[in-house]
């Protein structure tokens, strides 16, 4: 019983050393890679929707700007609606991708940017998908 006794404070000690080494310290705050995005910058990278080849070619790269587009949505930086009714068309295009992570996002911008475009736009395209999902 001594021997396992010794054993388990030897194992806490072990475990206190490495959670101790791993800690995070209270000062150090997280820096997000997008703090420091400018729309007009993400909205020109954004024209790489438009680029048949680009897209097929660098899928990772569409889902980069569309996470920074979203990003810029949730921290108060809004498109105007003009601007987003542009992206939310390029970012249409991407579903003839056969990338899978690239569908993901374009589903989860065309559900988060969809208010702010134009409610006809809107139609056309859910309509189009609807249709998609159908055949």
């Amino acid at each position: 019983q001594e021997q396992d006794a010794m054993g388990m404070t030897s194992m806490i000690r072990e475990v206190q050393e490495l959670a101790e080494k791993f800690k995070v310290e209270e000062d150090e705050q997280y820096i997000s890679p997008y703090a420091h995005l400018e729309k007009a910058t993400v909205l020109q990278e954004a024209r790489i929707f438009h680029d048949p080849t680009a897209v097929r070619e660098n899928p990772r790269k569409c889902c980069t700007v569309i996470a920074q587009l979203l990003h810029l949505q949730n921290t108060g930086q809004y498109m105007s609606s003009t601007e987003a009714t542009e992206v939310f068309f390029g970012v249409t295009k991407l579903f003839m991708s056969d990338d899978a992570s690239l569908r993901r996002m374009v589903y989860l911008f065309i559900k988060d940017v969809a208010e702010t475009c134009n409610p006809d736009d809107v139609i056309i395209v859910t309509s189009c998908l609807t249709k998609d999902m159908t055949c």
